[in-house]
Parts: C-alpha cells; structure tokens; sequence
C-alpha cells in the first residue's frame, strides 16, 4: 500500500483518505476497505508530501528589498 500512496498526487492522496476514513456504514460491508492503518500510514505519507512541498516552495522563493 506505502508504494500505492506514494504515487498518488497530493489531491489524490487527499481524497482517498476522505473517502476512507468516514465511519460510514458502507466502508464497513466492503470486503476490502482499507484497515486502520493503512488510513495512518496515508495520512502520514500525505503529510510528508505536504512538508516536501512546502519546503520547495520556501527554497525557492525569497523576499528581496
């Protein structure tokens, strides 16, 4: 699943969380819906991402005067 989470864009990753990680009653009569922890490890992955990607906005940019 990290391999699957980690290909996925920052909106993608974000979307499947959400769709996931709702208590609804529907995820809990699909056979295969992801456990508890791949709902960790996805949020955790897409954290990072967000770190990344913030640090290369920062590294990036500068403020001149």
């Amino acid at each position: 699943m990290e391999q699957f989470f980690k290909s996925l864009s920052i909106k993608e990753l974000s979307k499947w969380i959400k769709n996931f990680n709702s208590n609804d009653l529907l995820n809990q009569f699909i056979d295969n819906a992801p456990s508890i922890e791949d709902i960790k490890l996805a949020k955790k992955i897409l954290k990072n991402k967000k770190k990344y990607l913030l640090a290369q906005i920062n590294k990036d940019s500068y403020i001149a005067f």
